[in-house]
């Protein structure tokens, strides 16, 4: 009877034991996958926090760069009010003081000796404008859309600055370009040719040592409805091939990846039927022209 009694409480205590370890052992258990899902929801907060902040921080560089952009429009739009200000009043003194010089030279004029008078005042001339800065914006003012005025500001404000010999025409007022392209897209097209023609007349005057040799001229122009623009530099190697030219990974310049044009045939892609793309080098002129068609020839297209 004893014997049975052990045997029963052993058994007892052994099932106590098995219990004790049994709920331990599923405590141990539910505390580690608590553990591991609050370690999960750790991370999941974690990178939910790492993402918010990437997103912010891609959102306040995508503001300062766009607020950078505004400044310097702004300086540009700024400067050029002023450049049409300051020439207002210097061809305003200069007409008066023109009506004056004029009658002063009447004696020479009524003597004859009009190589006097023409020598006087081309010289007068000379010493009130600078010539350079009088051409600085030429043209600029026949263009009235807005983003393609700021991009011609802009660029020939650069050319400027860098002492490059150019000139800018656009004799027909322009309003607007043809609606089946982007204007953005024409922007960046521009932006691109006018920063290449720079850097190449820039390498060009390092490797001849003159400022002479170096020269930019573009231009806007627009009838019936189309839009054509067109940029010319000299450069270096008159014989570089035009179909390397937009590969990706051309370049003249060593240690440098030249994109420009591969860039533009990546944008004229999206425009095959509407915007017409032609680039060459021809007697040491390197020539890109582009010419976007009159909305109404694109439907008859169509």
């Amino acid at each position: 009877m004893t014997t049975l009694f052990e045997v029963s409480l052993s058994l007892l205590i052994l099932q106590i034991i098995f219990s004790i370890f049994a709920y331990s052992t599923a405590v141990n258990i539910q505390k580690k996958l608590l553990t591991e899902q609050e370690q999960k929801e750790q991370r999941l907060q974690l990178e939910l926090a790492n993402a918010d902040r990437k997103a912010k921080e891609a959102e306040n560089r995508e503001l300062v760069l766009k607020q950078q952009k505004l400044k310097s429009e702004m300086q540009q739009l700024q400067e050029y009010s002023s450049y049409l200000d300051k020439n207002e009043d210097d061809l305003r003194r200069f007409k008066h003081d023109y009506q004056n010089i004029l009658n002063s030279l009447k004696v020479s004029a009524q003597e004859g000796d009009t190589t006097k008078v023409v020598k006087i005042l081309d010289q007068y001339t000379n010493t009130q404008f600078d010539q350079k800065a009088l051409r600085k914006y030429k043209g600029v003012n026949h263009i009235h859309e807005k983003n393609l005025k700021s991009i011609a500001i802009a660029k020939l404000s650069k050319l400027y600055s860098l002492d490059l010999n150019y000139s800018f025409d656009c004799e027909q007022n322009i309003y607007q370009i043809p609606k089946s392209v982007n204007i953005l897209d024409l922007v960046r097209i521009i932006g691109i040719a006018f920063d290449n023609a720079a850097e190449e007349s820039m390498a060009l005057i390092k490797e001849t040592g003159s400022t002479n040799n170096a020269r930019v001229d573009a231009m806007y122009y627009q009838e019936n409805g189309n839009f054509e623009f067109e940029i010319r530099n000299r450069v270096r190697e008159a014989t570089i091939a035009t179909d390397k030219m937009s590969q990706k990974n051309f370049t003249t310049k060593k240690h440098h990846m030249g994109l420009g044009l591969a860039n533009v045939k990546e944008i004229t892609h999206k425009y095959e039927n509407v915007m017409i793309v032609n680039y060459y080098v021809d007697d040491g002129w390197f020539t890109f022209d582009l010419t976007i068609l009159p909305d109404d020839e694109n439907e008859i297209e169509d």
